[in-house]
């Protein structure tokens, strides 16, 4: 749950961290493609590296029949149920938020959908936050049948997967982030279906519409966890944050009084650093970027106590 690793992409990592070169990532792709059952009568003419995602391998392939992505997933992730990420993405898929999921193969880990030609990563300008903000509007009304995210349960999960030494400095923010989910979980919840990855590299631009992809993390959660993560992956100013979270709630009937929405969504915020920080430190080579939502968690503390003394009613 977290941005794309930077200035490497998919492949190099994955394919680093299964002990294999960029040629035999292609290679594995390839022969994983060959045994698949949905490429027995169009087998591979062309293939290029996706940079989506940290923990898989993704790729374009084309064949006489079409373009395609292929998704290889690294046998080490846990935590993560295939069969629940085709489903969010299927509902995604038919209300036309999400490019449609072809086939699922969970003996070979892979997982194919459609491919979207002209996409391209999303850059939040001003004349497409009304467009994010339906968007995610839309995607907050589906109905699917997920398990609900319990923060201050996730939080500790990935606490217990972080590698290398749990330093005083670390455990005295870490207590902090605790604190802040204890509170955000007693106040009013908005249980919708979220992504919960919303970042550049998950959201793209086609003619004039915005798509989502990897709905890896997708669940029933809080409302506020989707919008704290635009407003963390993308930095607005103020005017267009505050464009986005109106447009958003005007066609949203929440109910919640707007300065409590205020503090649940700075409360969300830390949140969404706290989960990408601890996420970085359980990856062998995410510690620069460990390091970087860590100040980022910081920041967003400090917000978070400023909010929470102010008023709410």
């Amino acid at each position: 749950m977290a941005q794309p690793l930077p200035a490497t992409t998919t492949y190099q990592r994955a394919g680093a961290a299964a002990g294999l070169s960029e040629d035999e990532a292609e290679q594995r792709i390839r022969q994983l493609c060959l045994h698949l059952e949905f490429f027995a009568s169009h087998p591979p003419l062309a293939m290029r590296p996706l940079s989506q995602g940290s923990t898989n391998l993704s790729y374009w392939v084309q064949t006489i029949r079409g373009e395609y992505v292929v998704r290889h997933y690294s046998p080490d992730v846990t935590g993560v149920c295939r069969q629940q990420e085709l489903r969010c993405q299927h509902a995604a898929a038919v209300a036309e938020l999400a490019p449609a999921p072809l086939c699922l193969n969970n003996h070979q880990q892979v997982l194919i959908s459609e491919f979207l030609p002209a996409g391209q990563p999303l850059q939040l300008t001003s004349v497409r936050i009304d467009a994010m903000a339906s968007q995610l509007v839309r995607l907050h009304r589906l109905q699917v049948q997920t398990p609900l995210l319990h923060p201050g349960r996730y939080l500790q999960e990935l606490k217990s997967h972080a590698s290398g030494p749990w330093l005083e400095a670390q455990a005295t923010v870490f207590k902090q982030l605790v604190a802040v989910v204890l509170a955000f979980e007693q106040m009013p919840q908005d249980q919708v279906l979220c992504h919960l990855d919303l970042h550049a590299g998950n959201l793209l631009w086609q003619e004039g519409r915005i798509w989502l992809l990897d709905f890896e993390y997708a669940q029933l959660a809080d409302s506020s966890l989707d919008l704290a993560s635009l407003l963390e992956n993308f930095p607005l100013p103020s005017e267009q944050s505050q464009q986005l979270l109106t447009r958003y709630y005007q066609q949203r009937n929440v109910g919640i009084h707007p300065a409590l929405l205020r503090k649940k969504l700075a409360a969300a915020r830390v949140l969404y650093q706290g989960f990408c920080w601890l996420w970085y430190l359980a990856l062998p080579e995410g510690r620069l970027q460990a390091q970087s939502h860590l100040q980022r968690l910081q920041q967003v503390l400090q917000l978070w106590q400023a909010e929470s003394k102010l008023k709410t009613t």
